[in-house]
């Protein structure tokens, strides 16, 4: 629960202080409404404001601007109250507590059981909500229709009443559009100085330092909460004979926190500078682990190393170390379809010690190769991460629906989806995508999709990302056949235009990615839009040099 309150930067408003504040504006209009309600009562009301509310002698501020000043600062009490047991530390607050801080105890008491205060809080909230829409505001309307406007605006009774049996309609009334803008200006102005300083301000500044704020408003709050006490037991009664049938227990301070609701709070997080953007990224990641599938993110059975188990062991240990980079390598038998076992380096070293085994192949040694585990190309990955962990598996082979290998899958893999890549001092970075100096892209057709939509920040179908994975796949479904050697196909999405440049291996290997310029031909121009577009930067160019 507890926050870093070493964090300078105020944050913008969240989506949910916005919908907060939302829902807190509401007792002013309903109160508001219960003033108009009342019907005849208005002018009435306006009479008494005038005995009730305003002293004019000496230049006294009206006593209706006072009641405002006192109920925002009650506002700004509770609600800074709430944000300060939202945010306190509680460890630090059981450390207080054991040291006989009887402050930080019943701190700690509310912390852990909130619902009876969360209901004080509202009610009294709520009730000066009420009162300021019902009778402070009105009260201020008629402080500014008589010190500007000279008596005139409340006085629209009798002109209305004259008009309407005339038979003017009411909208041809100046004093009523006089006193409807009155209303609208007092009523934003009341709005704004209870939302600022009633609510917004108070719970960041209780957010910030949440241990003193509980500490200085603590008396006040227990206080209402006294008062309160029987109200806000009728009400919890109330609520809870309703909610009873529906299998709702007001008294479960433990509410069902769904996934969307932490992610929500990791993203307003991030965005106050909570949260810095690897952390996001990596809480995002263990959630979205769940959705994902072996063949999302294995290594495709194109791109696996894999060893010929007719190799003799020698071989196999001058492999390893000089050309391998991994530890644990697949070993096959008559195909690659045909996985037999799993080679561990420290294996492979062990029985090559003993001179009689190096010739061998290694799928005639006994107990040189570990078992194979085999796993379907849907299975989840967030289960799958747990079975590996309790088996100590750290490699597994995935098999399409016809039994066929489809790829690999290994530890690193699951944990590279939460943390990002893992690299060591034998691993090469894979370079994908290369900005060239005249605004164009050579892309590798292994490029992920997603990658491309990034650099190139565009947007593409969502049946079309979440079909195809690579830029290969995605244009080979759009060439709707698989180009040749030598063959320079185009295709044009996204504002870009993207020309194969070298394809082999039946598959797309590199791609050259040129920006179409406003007004461009179609793909279907070919060459010509290539040598359009490197004119124009070439006459960039000199243009810039001269």
């Amino acid at each position: 629960m507890g926050r870093n309150h070493g964090q300078e930067q105020q944050a913008p408003l969240t989506k949910y202080e916005k919908n907060d504040m939302i829902s807190r504006v509401m007792p002013y209009f309903r109160g508001i409404a219960l003033f108009f309600w009342q019907g005849p009562t208005v002018m009435v009301f306006h009479e008494y404001e005038r005995s009730l509310f305003v002293i004019m002698d000496d230049g006294y501020p009206p006593v209706s601007i006072l009641i405002l000043i006192g109920f925002i600062l009650l506002e700004a009490v509770f609600y800074g109250f709430g944000s300060a047991i939202q945010n306190v530390n509680e460890g630090k607050l059981e450390e207080e507590a054991a040291g006989g801080n009887k402050k930080a105890a019943r701190l700690l008491e509310i912390v852990n059981r909130p619902v009876r205060f969360v209901h004080t809080i509202q009610v009294t909230t709520h009730l000066m909500g009420m009162i300021i829409g019902a009778a402070i505001l009105p009260a201020m309307i008629g402080m500014v229709e008589r010190r500007f406007l000279l008596g005139k605006v409340l006085a629209w009774a009798e002109p209305a009443r004259l008009m309407a049996m005339s038979g003017t309609p009411w909208y041809r009334n100046p004093s009523w559009w006089q006193w409807a803008g009155v209303l609208a200006l007092v009523t934003v102005f009341v709005l704004v100085l209870v939302i600022s300083f009633g609510i917004i301000i108070p719970k960041r500044l209780a957010a910030k330092e949440p241990e003193k704020w509980g500490y200085h408003m603590l008396p006040v709050v227990l206080f209402f909460a006294g008062v309160f006490l029987p109200l806000t037991r009728l009400i919890t009664l109330i609520s809870s004979l309703v909610l009873k049938p529906f299998g709702v227990d007001l008294a479960d301070d433990d509410g069902n926190v769904t996934e969307e609701d932490i992610m929500s709070m990791v993203n307003e997080g991030h965005e106050q500078g909570v949260l810095e953007a690897d952390e996001t990224e990596m809480i995002t990641n263990i959630f979205e682990l769940g959705d994902k599938e072996a063949a999302d993110i294995m290594t495709h059975r194109t791109n696996m190393t894999a060893l010929d188990g007719s190799m003799s062991l020698k071989k196999a240990v001058d492999f390893i170390l000089n050309e391998g980079v991994n530890t644990r390598y697949p070993v096959y038998g008559e195909d690659i379809d045909d996985i037999i076992g799993i080679l561990h380096m420290r294996d492979a070293m062990a029985f090559a010690e003993k001179e009689e085994n190096r010739d061998r192949m290694i799928k005639d040694i006994p107990g040189l190769l570990r078992e194979a585990n085999f796993i379907p190309e849907t299975r989840n990955i967030d289960t799958l991460f747990k079975e590996m962990q309790s088996r100590k598996i750290h490699m597994e082979i995935v098999v399409d629906e016809y039994g066929q290998t489809a790829g690999l899958l290994t530890m690193e893999d699951i944990l590279e989806e939460i943390v990002g890549s893992i690299m060591d001092e034998y691993d090469e970075e894979e370079d994908f995508i290369q900005a060239m100096e005249d605004g164009t892209f050579v892309m590798s057709g292994l490029t992920p999709l997603e990658d491309v939509m990034e650099t190139l920040d565009i947007e593409l179908p969502e049946e079309d990302s979440d079909t195809y994975d690579t830029l290969n796949g995605y244009l080979v479904s759009r060439l709707d056949r698989i180009p040749q050697e030598g063959e320079n196909p185009q295709v044009e999405f996204g504002g870009w235009l993207f020309e194969v440049e070298r394809a082999g291996n039946k598959m797309i290997e590199s791609v050259r990615v040129v920006p179409v310029p406003e007004g461009g031909k179609a793909a279907d121009s070919g060459k010509e839009l290539v040598e359009e577009k490197y004119d124009a930067v070439n006459r960039e160019y000199e243009g810039d040099v001269s």
